[in-house]
């Protein structure tokens, strides 16, 4: 029988791949100018924190990943941003910075992503979520504090 259909029907396989990836998370750093030059210049996924009155502890806030760390601290202590929740938030509260350094971009947007995913961080624009590098379906990701 010869198939006359106008349509070429393919079907390809995708392999669906989960990760998990392990992170060190450096010291917490409060949001202040005099703690800029802390910050590394390199590559990396960064999350901003609130403290807590309640209990003390912290509150995730913000997860982004950057090219330099040590630019994107000073914008959003600038408030040079497009957040303006975020920006709100870095003038009225007391708020800490934490990052990983990454140099591969495409590990940077997993990493982000697999955050965010974890924790729904409160004041990412849900017209900018992060997207991830498109390598994988399901990012875990294992944290420790340096």
């Amino acid at each position: 029988m010869k198939n006359t259909s106008p349509f070429i029907i393919s079907i390809m396989y995708k392999y669906v791949v989960n990760a998990t990836l392990k992170i060190i998370w450096s010291e917490k750093i409060e949001y202040r100018d005099d703690n800029a030059e802390s910050i590394p210049s390199t590559g990396g996924v960064y999350e901003i924190q609130g403290k807590k009155t309640s209990d003390g502890g912290f509150t995730r806030r913000y997860v982004g990943e950057s090219n330099n760390l040590k630019e994107t601290y000073s914008k959003h202590l600038a408030g040079y941003t497009s957040n303006e929740k975020l920006n709100q938030f870095l003038k009225e509260k007391r708020s800490f910075f934490r990052y990983v350094k990454i140099n591969s971009d495409s590990i940077r947007k997993d990493l982000e992503k697999g955050l965010y995913s974890k924790y729904k961080h409160s004041f990412v624009d849900a017209e900018h979520l992060p997207s991830g590098s498109g390598k994988y379906v399901k990012i875990n990701v294992e944290e420790k504090n340096e």
